[in-house]
């Protein structure tokens, strides 16, 4: 079985004069990742890899989750194409993961996290993943290059504006 979770960054703020990608998180998406981190961390779950875009605020929310799961910073891959292309170079990508890794978690951008997520689960209707969404899929296959919209299925999705503690 193959295991991917799609996550959109948390909420990120957007200072004058600083670079798209360099934008950061909001002391809300802060916030916001830590809760996500202490759910997957309560629920045991442990990726075997973590990607993330090189975008400030995908990799901030990348390395605040990855600490609550126990999954080390510097073993966080960093992939461009997650930040500069489209939902199809994402998809490519998951599907040269090598074999032996079960279990991906993916820190991007929409409309690129939401656009896989709709077309790995055959949606035709609008969908819509706001900042630290994230959607679990998974798939009865043994490499990844077979992960795709035939034989997968959605697992779990969290979305942290609706089942935030208040306080």
């Amino acid at each position: 079985m193959k295991t991917l979770v799609l996550c959109r960054h948390a909420k990120s703020d957007w200072p004058e004069g600083v670079q798209d990608i360099r934008r950061p998180l909001k002391k809300r998406g802060i916030r916001d990742a830590h809760y996500l981190g202490e759910i997957l961390a309560s629920q045991e779950f442990y990726p075997d890899l973590i990607v993330t875009s090189p975008a400030t605020r995908a990799y901030s929310t990348a390395r605040i989750i990855s600490s609550q799961v126990g999954y080390s910073e510097a073993d966080m891959k960093v992939e461009d194409s997650i930040y500069y292309e489209g939902a199809g170079q994402m998809l490519s990508y998951v599907q040269d993961i090598p074999d032996h890794v079960n279990t991906v978690m993916i820190f991007g951008h929409n409309p690129t996290i939401e656009n896989a997520v709709r077309h790995l689960l055959q949606m035709g209707s609008a969908f819509s993943m706001p900042t630290s969404a994230m959607a679990c899929m998974e798939s009865y296959v043994n490499q990844w290059a077979q992960f795709d919209p035939r034989n997968t299925y959605l697992r779990w999705l969290l979305i942290p504006r609706l089942i935030r503690k208040e306080g």
